[in-house]
Order: structure tokens, then C-alpha cells, then sequence
């Protein structure tokens, strides 16, 4: 099991009330149609190349068979030959007609019984899961229970995490209750294949608001889905990926041609040179989609990063199937991606030819003037912008490293610091829509860390908050909530089955440091009323130190009383305490 990413879905953008899929009124005017012109395509199944069930022996071809015929020795002669069979081995046995009346009779017998069966704990019944739900004593309170499990309420929290366990892929709506502290899986989606990006957006193919996700997997396409619909099996729309029309519209034929109770038509062999029967579709990428960004500011455009080397800008309210633009200015795979949080038009990319680059979505190509890069010391992980410093563009390294440039100095400038921020390699890195300066990094060391990027020490270094090991295997995805509802909020994921909620509420110390950088100051009231709580919480990790304390003095004290030669005891030792470790109330979800 891998959790490959992550995605918050922001306060607002979910319906409280989701429904399930149901055909549309086009949709099931397309199939009367279909199957209105079902006769129309008799004529066609004698132009289908013969099967491959020819090349069976005659014996095995079931489909050939006669169901009219009465015979069915015809059927008993593939495992033994009638001929073979005597007719003393065949038992007549004439005993099932009178059984069949003896059962008939006490059918219509227990009918006649007036009486009806009413449970006398209908409650208990239904816990045990053998009460009949048919019955006439099913309870009223019952009939919304299923709505009201998938009813959202003002405070849930939603991410999206992207799960493959290793033939089967899925795209999991999880529901986090702060109050309750209860993270659970409110509905997923299945997915055709790995996923290796997830990006949030509001805005549909229609050109509606709504709730969706893009999804980028191995396959080369984008598929978009509506978050807002339970039990749902296809995407809205697929950006690029194979051209899968032919499949499709057999697919209707055959499901009207099924409900008119006519047989399904076969698919034709294709006979092509390079003996594939699907292909790309135009403009699409050729190779994996790594990496994707949902523009915040042009709601309707996707920028994407594939392992072809190529950036493409998608138009999904755009009737053409082809991307917008084209963008070839990386010599290797593409791993991030990442609008500018206010300027629509400037796109981060980063790739692992080890370089980061700007480029002006206004412009295609790899024309030089619309393309600014810098080199870094390994392949690009991950970039995130700075959303309160929105000059400022963050790169994350395979070695480790993190660097931070001004982009208005980009173009060969300097960086305004750089510096080694794991061991083991920096897998992603997020900022804190909410609080300003809060970063954090994740890595496969297993470990969150948290930063001060507006603090920067003497040797050019931003101030290290804090790390934690969030017990959920090895990291590849980190990612605060964007809501000011829940500004504390952090989520990571990776090579463990579960995801990790980090509520930094519960951290005094990071309250403490960043309580007065909150973006909306109404905010700092409300987390501050919290404050006598967190602090009056139990530190068990202080009480197990204290107690230890206590029985050292204790032992000692008894020591030197039954000694009476010293009077001192020997000296405690220190209960050791990283600098960088947080405490132990750190409140998180797995």
C-alpha cells in the first residue's frame, strides 16, 4: 500500500449534501435512442470477423448448442457418452412431483395462517443485522440514516489522498471532525491506474461551480472527477490519455441492445501495423503525468508536468480535446508544478534535469524570452510559493536541500538562502496559507519538520520549529489545510496505509511562536481561548520525568537514612530532551 499524494479540499467548496449518480435526462434519451436503432445494426454482426472459439473442438463450442432442443443428452455427451450408459445406471426417480405438491400444500397452508410474526425488539434485531428492512416494522428514524452519514457538517475537514495497493488504485474522499477527532473515509472512487498527482479545482467542464479533482496517473490523460457525487464510475472529462470513443459507443449500443433483449454486438479485431488498437489522443502527453496545478486566479486552467519532458495548459470548459499550450523547455521528466498564487499567468516547473524554471503562460514554445531557470544541486521534488512573500519561489531537492530565490531576481541571482533540511532527502514541502512564515517539509526519514521562513539566523538559515516522526512509514506528501476554519491543520502521508492529521493546536510552543502571524486576526481569539486548555492539558512525558525524579530523591533519601554515611545521594540524571523534539500532546490522527 502507497499513498502517493495528498489534496485538502478547502471549506465551502464540498456540497453538505452529496447525491448519487443517476442518469441524466439526455442521457436516457440517448439510450431509447439507441435502442430504437437497434435493429438497424442486425445487419452489421455478419460483417464481425469469426472468434477465436472457432479453433475449439466441436465438443467445447457451448454457443452452437440448441437451447430450443429438448434433448439434453446433447449437453450430458460432453463428460460421457449416452451410448455408454445403461438404462439400469439412470435412477427414475418419480418421488420429486409428489414432494413438489406436498411442498405446495404446506405453502398455501402456512398462507392461510392469520397471524403476522412482529418482533418484540426490532432494535436488537438490527444491531445483529437479521431484522427484515421489508417488513412493516421498519423504523421511520431509519429511512435518512444513509443521508445522514454522507451529510457534511460546517467544521468537517476533507483530503484528498490518492492510495494504489498493487494492482488496484483508488481516489479516497476522507472526512477529518476536529471536535471528535475522528478521520474516516467518507467515499471513494476507483482509479484505472497509479496516481501520482492530485490538484483541487472549482470550476467543471460546463464551466459551473463545483467540487472536483484532477487526477494524474501512469496513464498518459487527466481525468477530472466530481467529488459531489457518491458511487460515481466515470470522470466528468479525461484531458489527453487514449482515445477511447470507439469503446465507448459500443458500450452504449450494447447496453440498449441489452435492454431490448437482443445480442450484443463483438468488437472488431484491428489489424493494425503496430498492432494497437487504441491511440493517443491529439496534443496529449505521450508519458506518465507527474505532477499538476489547479490556477487559483483562471479557475478553469490546469498546468501539467509529464515524465515526456513536456508542461501542458489545459482549458477543461474548452470544447477541444487538446491542450491550450505546449511548453518543451525541460530535457527530463517534470516533477512539479505550480501556479502563482496571484499572477495567473506565471507557472514554476521543476524537473529532474536539476533545473527550476519561470516561464509566462502567455507564451508557448521555448522561445528565451519567455523562460527564466536556475540550477540546483539535484532533481526537483517539490516548489511551493510563499503566500505572504509572493516573490518568493521554494524548491525541494532529492539530496535534501532547501532554496528559496526572489523572483524578481531569478534570472541568475543568488538565492535567499539555501541549506541542507533532511538527511535523507525533502519529499515535499508546503506553506501555511494561514499563518505567515509557517513551512513545513517532509521526508522519507519519516519525519515532519516544521520552519520560520521569515526568520533567518547569521548563517543564512531560516529558524528550525520542530520535527516529528508521524508514525506513518516513510513520506512523500505534506500539505497544510487552506481554510482560516482550521489554520492549525497539517496532513501527511506516504509509504504507510494510513494518513497522519497533525493539529498544532495542541503545541504550545508553535502556537506561541506564530500566534500573532495569524492572516485574520479574529482568528487569534479563537484559537487563544483554546490556550488554558492546551496548557493545562497532561504532559505525560513531564509526569514520567517528575515521577521519576521523585522516586530518585526518595531512594536516595532511604539510602543515606539506613547508611547514615552520606548525606548526599547520588546525582540525578537529567531526563534528556531534544531541542528540536516537540512535546508529546501532538494530537495525531492515523
Amino acid at each position: 500500500m502507497v499513498i502517493s499524494s495528498l489534496a485538502w479540499i478547502p471549506a465551502g467548496c464540498a456540497d453538505p449534501n452529496p447525491k448519487r449518480y443517476q442518469l441524466t435526462q439526455e442521457e436516457i434519451q440517448k439510450l431509447q435512442a439507441l435502442g430504437e436503432n437497434a435493429n438497424d445494426d442486425e445487419d452489421e454482426d455478419d460483417d464481425v470477423p469469426p472468434d477465436d472459439d472457432d479453433d475449439l473442438p466441436a465438443d467445447l463450442r457451448m454457443d452452437e448448442y440448441d437451447d430450443s432442443s429438448g434433448d439434453e443428452r446433447n449437453i450430458g455427451d460432453l463428460l460421457v457418452k449416452y451410448d455408454d450408459v445403461e438404462d439400469d445406471d439412470i435412477d427414475h426417480d418419480d418421488s420429486d412431483s409428489s414432494m413438489d405438491d406436498d411442498d405446495e400444500g404446506a405453502e398455501t397452508a402456512a398462507n392461510d395462517d392469520p397471524r403476522e410474526f412482529m418482533p418484540s425488539d426490532v432494535d436488537g434485531l438490527m444491531s445483529m443485522g437479521m431484522a427484515n428492512m421489508e417488513g412493516d416494522y421498519k423504523d421511520d428514524d431509519s429511512l435518512g440514516s444513509d443521508v445522514e452519514d454522507t451529510n457534511l457538517l460546517e467544521d468537517d475537514c476533507l483530503v484528498l489522498v490518492g492510495k494504489a495497493e498493487e494492482d488496484f488504485a483508488t481516489l479516497e474522499v476522507m472526512l477529518y471532525a476536529p471536535k471528535q477527532g475522528n478521520l474516516y473515509v467518507h467515499h471513494d472512487i476507483p482509479l484505472p491506474a497509479f496516481p501520482l498527482a492530485l490538484a483541487h479545482g472549482d470550476i467543471g467542464p460546463l464551466g459551473t461551480a463545483g467540487n472536483f479533482c484532477a487526477v494524474g496517473t501512469f496513464d498518459c490523460g487527466i481525468e477530472i472527477w466530481d467529488l459531489d457525487i457518491l458511487d460515481v464510475l466515470e470522470p466528468v472529462c479525461t484531458l489527453g490519455g487514449m482515445d477511447t470513443r470507439a469503446e465507448e459507443e459500443l458500450i452504449q449500443i450494447n447496453m440498449a441492445r441489452a435492454a431490448a433483449g437482443k445480442k450484443l454486438k463483438k468488437k472488431k479485431n484491428q489489424n493494425t501495423k503496430n498492432n494497437q488498437p487504441n491511440k493517443l489522443k491529439d496534443g496529449s502527453h505521450t508519458d506518465a503525468v507527474m505532477a499538476l496545478s489547479w490556477n487559483k486566479v483562471h479557475r478553469q486552467v490546469i498546468a501539467s508536468g509529464s515524465a515526456d519532458g513536456t508542461v501542458k495548459l489545459w482549458d477543461i470548459t474548452s470544447d477541444s480535446t487538446a491542450p491550450a499550450s505546449t511548453f518543451t523547455h525541460h530535457r527530463d521528466k517534470v516533477q512539479s508544478v505550480a501556479w502563482h498564487p496571484t499572477e495567473g499567468t506565471i507557472l514554476a516547473t521543476g524537473s529532474f534535469d536539476r533545473s527550476v524554471c519561470l516561464i509566462d503562460a502567455r507564451t508557448a514554445g521555448n522561445s528565451k524570452n519567455n523562460t527564466k531557470s536556475q540550477r540546483i544541486p539535484a532533481d526537483c521534488e517539490s516548489l511551493a510559493w510563499d503566500p505572504f512573500r509572493e516573490q518568493n519561489l521554494t524548491c525541494a531537492s532529492e539530496d535534501g536541500t532547501l532554496t528559496c530565490w526572489d523572483v524578481r531576481k531569478f534570472d541568475g541571482g543568488e538565492p535567499l538562502w539555501s541549506f541542507i533540511a533532511h538527511e535523507f532527502g525533502v519529499s515535499e514541502v508546503s506553506y501555511n496559507p494561514n499563518v505567515r512564515g509557517l513551512m513545513a517539509t517532509s521526508s522519507v526519514d519519516q519525519t515532519v519538520s516544521l520552519w520560520d521562513a521569515h526568520t533567518i539566523d547569521s548563517s543564512g538559515r531560516i529558524k528550525a520549529c520542530g520535527s516529528k516522526d508521524v508514525k506513518v512509514g516513510k513520506l512523500y506528501s505534506v500539505s497544510f489545510y487552506p481554510s482560516k476554519q482550521q489554520p492549525w491543520l497539517l496532513t501527511a502521508a506516504g509509504g504507510g496505509t494510513e494518513i497522519s492529521i497533525w493539529d498544532l493546536t495542541r503545541e504550545k510552543m508553535i502556537r506561541d511562536a506564530f500566534q500573532g502571524r495569524l492572516a485574520n486576526g479574529s482568528y487569534i481569539d479563537d484559537s487563544v481561548n483554546d490556550e488554558n486548555e492546551v496548557s493545562t492539558e497532561k504532559d505525560f512525558e513531564a509526569m514520567m520525568a517528575a515521577e521519576e525524579k521523585n522516586k530518585s530523591v526518595q531512594k536516595s533519601n532511604d539510602s543515606s537514612a539506613k547508611k547514615g554515611k552520606k548525606k548526599k545521594g547520588k546525582a540525578k540524571k537529567k531526563v534528556h530532551k531534544s531541542r528540536c523534539a516537540l512535546p508529546s500532546t501532538t494530537g495525531v490522527c492515523t
